[in-house]
């Protein structure tokens, strides 16, 4: 009985020198629960995840100038353990959002333990969902642009590129749109709403980037939709656009290494989660004439 007591103490002494390779074994580091948050903006952005029950975080500053919600990508950014750093820290008493979202983080809670990622990659998804407001019923998976002006079709305020608005070119019924000069194009993807050989665009006299508004004959109305008037006024510039957007993300590391100290914890994958709607409101833009 003595002899297998010792042989048990010498077993359990040369597992504990064989797990002795700056490798440390966490308890907890059980971030399932917990919502993703979020505070910054372009410069530092900061996405954090609190398990008040162990008292430890999780956190991920990015810094880039960039607006990363308000345009569906995906967008990967190295970890350095600076700029772009993911923390895990233990704490005295679980922190707060305040602790990661202040400009100069509060001396409370105390930090315990705080293991840095400087190796590894976060992976943003971006999921944003635009719509123009023009009635029309469009495949938000198309890459069609029919204008060339860098807007798709299905967020784009002008498809066509004629300084009128698709919402007032379309008419009263969007299933059946109106197509003024009878070529079966509708008037929102036609330059020329009048085929009189002058774009709608550049039947613009008074240059003011609506031609709604250049009437040469009451009795008809606007000089694009009139097809006796054919007067030329080169117009080299699109007019504002605008649409509405809302934008969900996922956020995951992989293959990082935290380490603190001698200590390392190493994670192939970390899905830190998601957040719907972190972006919505209205994007004004002048499209670039080319």
């Amino acid at each position: 009985m003595f002899m297998r007591k010792i042989l048990s103490i010498l077993l359990l002494l040369l597992a504990l020198i064989a797990c002795d390779d700056g490798d440390v074994i966490v308890t907890s580091f059980d971030f399932d629960d917990a919502s993703l948050q979020n505070c910054g903006g372009p410069g530092s952005y900061v996405f954090f995840k609190i398990n008040s029950e162990s008292n430890e975080s999780i956190s991920l500053k990015l810094s880039t100038q960039d607006s990363i919600f308000n345009v569906g990508d995906t967008l990967n950014f190295q970890l350095n353990g600076s700029e772009n750093a993911l923390n895990y820290r233990t704490f005295d008493v679980a922190p707060t959002a305040a602790y990661f979202c202040n400009s100069i983080p509060p001396t409370s809670p105390t930090v315990l333990q705080d293991f840095i990622g400087d190796d590894g990659t976060a992976t943003l998804f971006v999921v944003a969902l635009r719509d123009d407001g023009d009635g029309i019923d469009e495949d938000t998976e198309s890459q069609l642009d029919t204008d060339l002006d860098g807007l798709l079709d299905f967020f784009d305020f002008d498809d066509d590129g004629d300084n009128v608005p698709t919402a007032f070119e379309i008419g009263d019924d969007p299933e059946n749109p109106m197509d003024s000069d009878g070529d079966t194009i509708p008037d929102y993807l036609d330059p020329d709403d009048d085929n009189d050989g002058v774009l709608t665009r550049e039947e613009d006299t008074n240059m003011d980037l609506d031609p709604r508004n250049d009437i040469t004959d009451e009795n008809v109305g606007a000089d694009y939709l009139n097809p006796d008037v054919s007067v030329q006024t080169v117009i080299e510039n699109y007019i504002e656009h605008s649409y509405s957007t809302s934008s969900d993300i996922d956020l995951f590391v992989n293959n990082v290494v935290l380490t603190n100290g001698e200590e390392q914890i190493t994670q192939e994958s970390i899905p830190l989660g998601s957040i719907g709607s972190i972006f919505s409101g209205i994007v004004t833009i002048t499209p670039l004439f080319e």
